[in-house]
């Protein structure tokens, strides 16, 4: 009998240690973040951009789920990476997503390809209670034989709405859209009929 109560009691102190262990408080829930909801492809852009397809590079420790971000104030030249937050994917394909939808730039092979390459996609903090996001890099039309036939140089801030990850990801989600707005721009200017005439 006494054997019996005390496989019972250990049962019962095993159960309450592992509720303990598993409750909600114990637990580290990590929040994981994309860049929004499509977005609406900027005025004219899919005739604009015909013959045109997209790329964007990082370099690969930037091109992970990891969410990056600076202490601007105490060294800027020190990376943290938020331990609560992440992307849903590497950085890479989101921000190529985004830009996608913005330029209206279709899927698969065109005579041309649009790189954006990327050397930076972080939140810096100016201040613990002030931060804005980050996005440097730069832009390269390519022709036939991949010949550069322009280059725009990415420099894009966006002020963060608050001092956390949420505010991070809001602010780089505006970066990326002002990015997108540049680079439409800057394509105006570009000699785009040799996309659509490159055999």
């Amino acid at each position: 009998m006494k054997t019996r109560l005390s496989v019972l009691l250990l049962a019962a102190s095993a159960s309450l240690l592992v509720a303990c262990v598993n409750s909600p408080r114990q637990q580290q829930v990590v929040a994981s973040y994309d860049l929004g909801p499509p977005v609406a492809a900027l005025p004219s852009t899919v005739s604009d951009h015909a013959g045109i397809a997209l790329e964007v590079r990082l370099p690969g420790w930037l091109d992970a789920q990891a969410m990056y971000y600076r202490l601007a104030y105490v060294d800027k030249q020190r990376l943290y990476r938020y331990a609560q937050a992440r992307w849903v994917g590497q950085t890479g394909p989101l921000v190529q997503q985004r830009l996608k939808q913005q330029l209206g730039i279709a899927p698969g092979s065109a005579p041309c390809t649009l790189r954006v390459e990327l050397d930076d996609f972080s939140q810096s903090f100016d201040s613990p209670d002030s931060s804005r996001a980050e996005i440097r890099g730069e832009a390269l039309l390519l022709g036939k034989g991949r010949a550069v036939l322009g280059r725009l140089p990415v420099r894009i801030e966006a002020p963060a709405p608050s001092a956390d990850a949420a505010g991070g990801v809001s602010a780089l989600a505006a970066a990326t859209d002002k990015t997108g707005e540049a680079i439409s721009l800057w394509l105006k200017q570009q000699p785009l009929a040799q996309c659509r005439d490159l055999k």
